[in-house]
């Protein structure tokens, strides 16, 4: 588990959403003019912010939950509502209460984020601590909490910049369950450089791609995988490798010994005696 904490004017950039940064504004314009509520705070705004809130009352040194929104509870695998923050079985709750007992004390916001054993791999919780006077020796603070995944953009990068060439489709089959055609919905690099494509793949067929332009069948999706590998695919520049998915399938692409490189001398303009270049 660790925890990490910002103190300062600002939410650091690399990590700011939109949501967050409309709060940090909005509190520090409402605090500069003294009209700082927390209906003022939350109102007109066109973000979610109720299911990622809690309301927390300060009662001496601790911390009274008064409003836990939906996102949060779910999270949180225990009550809260009503409950003192000391009383929870959350293993961050000593450094949570000293957190919060800074910000009551010095009413300035404060930014944290944080991992834990409840969040999965590549999460990352990211919360947002905003101070509101209510009276003399009580304070109401407005927590916005948002649950961070970096894993959908760490794998988008690992495909794309990957070795092998490889395109996933979406299977557009006929009456018998065989796919005969497939919606492009991801190519990588490699792919796009070995199939000389640089456009837009949206409403992209894969017999739009002259490459695949000859074949008629990518084999049955649910079907057992032995019977997949029974039917080869080729075409004539092309060993392709059918990669099955639940709701879509890969092909990864190689060259075919020779192929592209006589290919590229075809295509080469008279004259140039530079040697072929290899797309491999």
């Amino acid at each position: 588990m660790a925890i990490e904490v910002f103190n300062g004017t600002s939410i650091p950039r690399e990590f700011t959403t939109a949501a967050m940064e409309y709060l940090w504004v909005k509190w520090k314009t409402l605090h500069d003019t003294n009209d700082l509520t927390l209906q003022r705070l939350t109102e007109e705004s066109s973000f979610e912010l109720r299911a990622n809130s809690i309301h927390m009352m300060s009662v001496g040194d601790d911390f009274v939950y008064v409003y836990v929104g939906d996102a949060i509870q779910s999270a949180a695998q225990e009550a809260l509502t009503g409950f003192p923050l000391s009383q929870i079985t959350n293993p961050l709750k000593d450094d949570f209460l000293d957190i919060y007992r800074q910000v009551t004390r010095h009413m300035s916001p404060v930014f944290v984020r944080y991992t834990s054993g409840r969040s999965q791999s590549g999460q990352v919780w990211q919360r947002l601590v905003l101070p509101i006077k209510v009276c003399e020796g009580t304070v109401l603070l407005m927590i916005y909490s948002e649950l961070i995944s970096y894993q959908v953009e760490v794998y988008d990068h690992l495909f794309r910049t990957a070795p092998d060439a490889m395109v996933i489709a979406a299977p557009i089959a006929n009456d018998a369950g065989h796919t005969v055609d497939g919606w492009v919905v991801m190519m990588n690099d490699q792919a796009r450089q070995l199939l000389h494509f640089d456009g837009n793949i949206g409403n992209l067929r894969l017999t739009q791609l002259p490459q695949f332009a000859g074949v008629d069948i990518w084999g049955r999706l649910y079907a057992p995988k032995s019977a997949a590998a029974a039917t080869p695919i080729t075409t004539p520049d092309f060993d392709v490798e059918l990669m099955r998915f639940p709701r879509v399938f890969g092909l990864r692409i190689v060259p075919k010994a020779g192929r592209i490189d006589a290919r590229e001398a075809s295509l080469a303009p008279a004259g140039d005696e530079s040697p072929a270049r290899t797309l491999a």
